[in-house]
């Protein structure tokens, strides 16, 4: 059985992943997984102790590093994006594989500090948001591979500029990864701009145009006050195709592809995508301040 060590108690995915591998009880349990949490730390105590009753974690530590030696593998789910390249590093360093919860990181040069680690020690390593993997993604991805070439995208999806988590790409990164999913990467500027506040936050709607070398164009539209889904429209040179995802599935889904990358297996993601996917992010915010185009570095 695959030992997992949690790192990060405050996101509702810290339920989600561990109702999937310790819960027999629960519709979402993955009976042939082969892998449990045995052990979970947080910052937030409370909370920590909450997911640990509720999910038969049976040991919870005081820091992330003192999993180390004790676990197998590690799921770092902590909300803030920022936090992850200190969470996970001695982990990287020593070679344990590891999976990092949407936003991979904030910042570039966090992203790539991650993806070196694991690429020094060989630890296996992955990062994503799990709604690229639910079916319904899947279908809309094999559907749009015929229609003759994307030539522009729109992407809708929640998200908001102000919160406690590190701004907009906490929650932005699912329809960032489902762009690069469906259009693939090589996006070269992004240009953003937000709309009149619609909430006690200061937040509205963000609007961002990213461009690629041949072309192609994809549109990014963050709402604020609108229903929660996620949306895709794409347009080919031979047709187009819409479609609002179902995304119940994208937990279990998820779990399957981190399993076999913990357990040795290739990242179902690449490097290049992940690093991408942080920079698109990091540019719709320097766009926003800067009020102007933004030119994605290599």
């Amino acid at each position: 059985m695959l030992r997992i060590g949690m790192i990060g108690s405050d996101s509702s995915h810290a339920d989600r992943f561990a109702e999937i591998l310790n819960r027999p009880d629960h519709p979402s349990y993955q009976a042939d997984a082969d892998a449990r949490i045995v052990a979970i730390w947080g910052a937030e105590v409370e909370r920590t102790a909450q997911v640990a009753q509720a999910h038969a974690i049976t040991e919870i530590v005081t820091t992330p590093a003192a999993l180390l030696g004790q676990v197998d593998a590690v799921l770092c789910v902590s909300r803030h994006g920022g936090l992850h390249r200190v969470q996970v590093q001695p982990f990287l360093e020593a070679g344990v594989p590891t999976f990092v919860d949407k936003p991979l990181a904030l910042t570039s040069d966090d992203a790539r500090a991650m993806l070196a680690l694991a690429r020094e020690s060989g630890a296996p390593f992955t990062s994503f948001s799990t709604i690229r993997f639910s079916a319904d993604t899947r279908r809309f991805v094999e559907m749009a591979k015929g229609l003759g070439g994307i030539r522009n995208g729109i992407y809708s999806g929640p998200a908001t500029r102000r919160n406690p988590y590190g701004g907009l790409l906490f929650y932005a990164i699912h329809s960032i990864e489902l762009m690069l999913l469906v259009q693939g990467p090589g996006v070269t500027w992004v240009q953003a701009v937000e709309a009149e506040a619609v909430d006690a936050g200061g937040n509205g709607a963000v609007t961002a145009l990213c461009a690629w070398p041949d072309g192609a164009t994809a549109t990014l539209h963050y709402t604020v006050d609108a229903q929660y889904s996620f949306a895709i429209t794409a347009l080919g040179r031979g047709g187009t195709h819409h479609a609002t995802l179902d995304i119940n599935d994208c937990y279990r889904a998820g779990m399957r592809q981190i399993l076999a990358c913990l357990r040795g297996g290739d990242s179902p993601v690449s490097p290049v995508e992940m690093l991408e996917a942080v920079q698109i992010g990091a540019a719709i915010e320097q766009s926003l301040v800067r009020a102007e185009r933004v030119v994605l570095t290599a």
